[in-house]
């Protein structure tokens, strides 16, 4: 999207009443989905993995929802150069992750937070920052230079630091170890170097980098993800800590590590289908070699 749209979306979102956004968004929605067939029947495919003996209506019902969650999704991101402390509890259930967080939190060895694309990850970072604590991630820079400083504007806002993809890693490290929070978007290998385990009965790669993270810190490894619930209102999940039993080596510690993120997004997924993102072959892409 280029630095126009958002500034055309952004001025929508602040001028706008929230409901003309959200039916604009939806609008959009349905004609991306009705008029480019290539990425509609990717999506299709991948459903039909997900949502395994579910009827060919069900699934393109689905699709459809999948597809306007995603814009609404970037409209409550818009919408994030609105909020602040004041009022972020008006768009996020806590479901308890105030507290769950506090209790990781308190060991002082920092708290490693994967989650995936599945949800609004932006907003789940502002949630995490908005409670008190500094959020770091790994991000791909955005292609425009402009629209890259806007994505930085916002997430200042909600006190969260996103480290370049490339050497990101060291970054987010230092923070861990001086106690802080990560959160790592961990359901695409990018760098085709990542961890072969089972998901939806497909031998797919996972990556491997904050199970990394996580054994070489020490740090506390939870799953948290935000789901929509309804028109700008967010519920936060923080799953029980990940324990890895074998911790002899580090290769041993990040196969069970990732195979046990993706069993936890799997249940995920299989809730909420319509809001795992992805418009491309994602079972083709990351297959097993």
């Amino acid at each position: 999207m280029s630095y126009f749209w958002y500034k055309i979306g952004i001025f929508i979102a602040l001028h706008f009443p929230r409901r003309v956004s959200y039916a604009i968004a939806r609008a959009l929605a349905f004609l991306d989905y009705t008029f480019f067939a290539g990425k509609r029947r990717r999506v299709h495919k991948t459903l039909r993995i997900i949502m395994e003996g579910k009827s060919e209506k069900e699934i393109k019902k689905t699709a459809l929802r999948l597809y306007e969650n995603f814009a609404l999704n970037i409209t409550d991101y818009f919408l994030l150069f609105t909020w602040n402390k004041e009022n972020w509890q008006d768009f996020a259930e806590l479901n308890g992750v105030d507290k769950k967080m506090k209790e990781l939190a308190s060991s002082g060895k920092g708290v490693m937070v994967s989650t995936a694309h599945i949800g609004n990850w932006e907003v789940a970072g502002f949630i995490v920052g908005y409670m008190g604590y500094k959020a770091h991630g790994i991000g791909l820079p955005q292609p425009n230079k402009k629209v890259d400083e806007l994505y930085r504007e916002v997430r200042r806002k909600g006190n969260l630091f996103v480290h370049p993809f490339k050497g990101g890693a060291i970054g987010v490290y230092k923070a861990l170890k001086r106690g802080e929070i990560a959160t790592i978007v961990s359901d695409r290998d990018i760098n085709k170097d990542g961890v072969p385990v089972q998901f939806f009965g497909r031998c797919v790669t996972f990556p491997k980098g904050g199970a990394v993270l996580a054994y070489r810190t020490g740090a506390k490894a939870v799953f948290g993800c935000a789901i929509r619930v309804a028109d700008g209102k967010y519920r936060a999940f923080l799953e029980p800590e990940i324990i890895v039993e074998n911790r002899n080596s580090e290769e041993e510690f990040v196969k069970e590590y990732v195979q046990k993120f993706a069993s936890i997004l799997e249940s995920y997924i299989r809730k909420y289908p319509d809001q795992w993102f992805h418009f491309f072959d994602y079972f083709e892409e990351f297959k097993c070699v």
